[in-house]
């Protein structure tokens, strides 16, 4: 009993001596815990950011943000002239996508990004005219100008010559040049030196910019009762424009259509879809594929095939979403194809936007056409090949796919053309064809978004 006695006042003891040296040492256990605590979260951090099996070669690697502090801190110190601290960054994260070696893969600013997400929209900055240069010229040419624009306001006409552009002379300037000169300039204000297609003298005159809706679907009626429609590219508005254009011609009496898709560099996959469900039979319009080879299509899901004949008109410029159009068009046996070979880009890319506002824009996808045919690297070759006239004020192309479709309104069929022609029904020579086995995404809008730069020469 005693020995019970001791023993639990020895515990107690124990305890007392324990509970005073915590008392005393507390505040340096507790730093402790804390330290330990933060010691952790620094590791959890470089865990999350830098990833613990990156290896020195990889980018978000702990070598790779060492070294790209030491490369700053000499240029800091070293370097002669003004250092633009944020054009530097920037350009650094275009040098990371840079280093995948795709040309369709690319980083944008915010500021960048809101003028691409413009032209997909169906918006531009600009003043309304549509500009050429040749060779030949001395000047740029003013094609058309567009109703109620600040280029139609201030008195500009087609056929006028720009010879003088913010300051600069357009003599040996492109038409792709002046574009850029005129929508990618930080003022709002737009000066030139006209010349009048009368032969007034020249005068100079001062624009402002304005946000313009870009009229991407234009159409007219041809000899007789052929239809002519022109997409330059696919945006938001190009469904709803080429609806209006279609209904437009039927009323006018269209009995065939020719469809001009040369110099068309693309656009959105979702816009070029939905152009296509205006016209065509039930079915899968494009098959997409990821890199872990799950395939997915997009689908009409209503029968809404044309009974006009179809003519396309194609060029080496036909690229991406024109030619995912082309090639739904001719595996459906819709219309027939007049040209040269497409251009072959068969991949599409996403854009992700971070965190400030910038974007990623990479290649995720590789497209099939309906009868699952790979175009990528060697295009569409048309069945009927036409190279366009070196004299440009004769559209050999266009003049072919008239005689074509007036023969084909007058009743004969498109496999006697093709043999008139000495035509081809083989639009894939060099492609591939796929195994179908696909899941239907043709509900889901905007799923694989390909972005693509607005290169006509439309300010």
């Amino acid at each position: 009993m005693a020995n019970k006695n001791n023993k639990k006042d020895h515990s107690h003891s124990f305890l007392l001596r324990f509970h005073g040296k915590m008392k005393r040492n507390w505040k340096p256990f507790l730093a402790g815990v804390l330290a330990t605590i933060l010691i952790g979260s620094v590791f959890f951090f470089m865990f999350l950011n830098l990833g613990p099996l990156d290896s020195p070669s990889s980018p978000s690697s702990f070598s790779a943000y060492q070294k790209t502090r030491q490369i700053q801190s000499i240029i800091r110190r070293y370097y002669l002239n003004d250092i633009d601290e944020q054009t530097q960054t920037d350009t650094m994260y275009l040098g990371l996508v840079a280093g995948l070696d795709d040309k369709y893969s690319t980083y944008y600013t915010a500021e960048q990004y809101k003028k691409i997400k413009m032209s997909n929209d169906g918006k531009m900055e600009g003043i309304g005219i549509t500009i050429s240069k040749s060779d030949e010229d001395k000047a740029l040419k003013i094609e058309s100008v567009l109703a109620g624009s600040p280029a139609e306001k201030g008195g500009l006409l087609e056929g006028d010559l720009i010879t003088v552009l913010n300051g600069k002379s357009t003599r040996d300037m492109t038409s792709s040049q002046a574009v850029s000169l005129i929508q990618n300039s930080n003022s709002d204000q737009v000066t030139m030196t006209v010349i009048s297609a009368s032969g007034e003298e020249p005068r100079e005159i001062t624009l402002t910019k304005e946000t313009l809706t870009r009229n991407v679907v234009t159409g007219s009626m041809l000899d007789g009762s052929v239809g002519y429609i022109q997409i330059s590219s696919f945006n938001r508005l190009t469904a709803k424009q080429f609806q209006d254009t279609y209904d437009s011609l039927k009323d006018q009496g269209m009995k065939g259509l020719i469809i001009d898709l040369r110099d068309n560099l693309g656009g959105l996959v979702s816009a070029c879809c939905d152009t296509l469900r205006i016209f065509m039979p039930k079915g899968p319009l494009v098959y997409e594929k990821d890199r872990d080879g799950k395939e997915r299509q997009r689908s009409n899901d209503t029968d809404h095939r044309t009974n006009l004949p179809v003519v396309l008109l194609v060029n080496e410029n036909t690229a991406s979403a024109s030619e995912m159009f082309a090639g739904a068009v001719l595996d459906y046996n819709v219309g027939i194809a007049v040209g040269t070979v497409t251009y072959g880009k068969g991949i599409e890319q996403d854009s992700y936007t971070l965190s400030d506002g910038s974007v990623l824009k990479i290649t995720t996808t590789h497209y099939y056409t309906p009868n699952h045919n790979d175009i990528n690297g060697t295009g569409i070759t048309p069945n009927i090949t036409v190279k366009p006239d070196k004299n440009k004020s004769e559209d050999s192309q266009l003049e072919k796919a008239s005689a074509i479709m007036k023969e084909e309104i007058a009743g004969k069929t498109a496999e006697k053309i093709l043999k008139e022609y000495g035509g081809s029904e083989d639009n894939y020579k060099n492609s591939n064809t796929e195994p179908k086995n696909a899941e239907d995404i043709s509900s889901v809008s905007g799923t694989s978004i390909e972005v693509v730069s607005d290169t006509s020469s439309r300010s």
